[in-house]
């Protein structure tokens, strides 16, 4: 019998498009995750199991404390009737062990918490606890897609295209750091213990709050967008703090930083698939493209990035993007679409403009 890939298990149960179809969210991508299984039908067997954890894990737990979780355990092995044989037991609690390690669920649904006996889940979820501390969870926003996660405290954050957030499985009790690469919305839990999100600029420090953040490794300057409650941003010999309705600027080569009360819908919107550009270069504009649509441009002439442009687009096709931008200046796009070569891996579109 073939040997049950534990990474394939772990790969499906940490990506946020499989839970939300398994969980019945996301529909639409029955079709998607059909052909998966199809073209792997080596691992169907993992497809089916990460299809079970999902569905016996909660992934949206709410923020709770240390008395609940204890009374909620304790109801629950109260209820344990029954006990699973032996070797099957020890499998689901390696198996659920290694779905919490990947996702840190704390708390199970009652139907997991009465397969097994108390002693069982007292000495794995000490365990966990005990091992997990140090090591951290990364979610990726891959390229043309964005994704929500679901923090250890409750906190909420939306990811954008081409972006990477990663914090531990449980916030220390001195404080909840995660680390940012790319563009997110936070709305962060109020607690007195701070929350700080590190970057390609400043530290910055929360205070309960909603604000978005803009740090792609390639972008030049550093964004931070404040919608309500306080934040401040670390600098030498102190802190700056923003007011709502401000937005900060940090200017990577100079790292210097200076703030301007802006109409925040231009740092809000993607999150609704709507881009706003005022006075943007073709170049900025261009990167975010290549995050949304996951393809390559090339500049006949370099000097062409740099010609300014003011425009809206929502929900647009590339194509019609580029109709748009070609009225807008005497430039030409060259579009070749991307495909699935021979053996089965996606070769990206590329863009020429001239």
């Amino acid at each position: 019998m073939r040997q049950f890939s534990e990474n394939t298990f772990e790969s499906l149960v940490a990506d946020t498009q499989f839970i939300r179809w398994a969980k019945g969210e996301q529909v639409a991508d029955s079709q998607k995750w059909e052909e998966w299984k199809k073209n792997h039908s080596d691992k169907t067997r993992e497809f089916d199991e990460a299809c079970k954890a999902v569905r016996m894990f909660s992934f949206a737990t709410p923020a709770i404390s240390d008395l609940e979780v204890d009374y909620l355990k304790q109801k629950a092995f109260d209820r344990s009737k029954k006990q699973r044989n032996t070797l099957g037991t020890v499998v689901w609690m390696r198996r659920l062990t290694r779905v919490a390690a990947v996702l840190f669920i704390p708390l199970l649904l009652f139907t997991t918490w009465t397969l097994l006996d108390k002693k069982q889940l007292e000495t794995t979820y000490s365990s966990l606890v005990e091992n997990r501390m140090d090591e951290e969870i990364s979610v990726v926003a891959p390229i043309g897609t964005r994704t929500i996660v679901d923090l250890p405290d409750g906190s909420k954050v939306w990811l954008n295209a081409g972006s990477q957030l990663t914090y531990p499985p449980i916030f220390a009790n001195n404080g909840r750091t995660v680390h940012l690469e790319g563009e997110a919305f936070f709305e962060v839990s109020k607690d007195e213990t701070p929350f700080n999100v590190e970057n390609f600029g400043p530290t910055i420090k929360v205070y309960g709050t909603e604000f978005n953040v803009n740090a792609y490794e390639e972008e030049e300057v550093v964004t931070v967008a404040l919608v309500e409650g306080s934040v401040s941003l670390a600098k030498s010999g102190g802190e700056l703090f923003l007011e709502p309705g401000e937005v900060s600027f940090f200017d990577k080569s100079s790292e210097t930083i200076h703030v301007e009360r802006k109409n925040l819908e231009h740092f809000l919107c993607w999150r609704e698939g709507k881009f706003i550009f005022r006075d943007a270069s073709l170049n900025s504009i261009l990167r975010v493209l290549q995050r949304q649509y996951n393809v390559e441009f090339e500049l006949s002439n370099p000097q062409l990035g740099s010609y300014p442009y003011n425009a809206t687009f929502q929900n647009e096709s590339l194509e019609q993007i580029f109709q748009l931008l070609e009225l807008s200046a005497p430039i030409q796009f060259d579009y070749t679409k991307g495909y699935l070569n021979k053996d089965g891996a996606y070769v990206k579109g590329k863009v020429r403009i001239k």
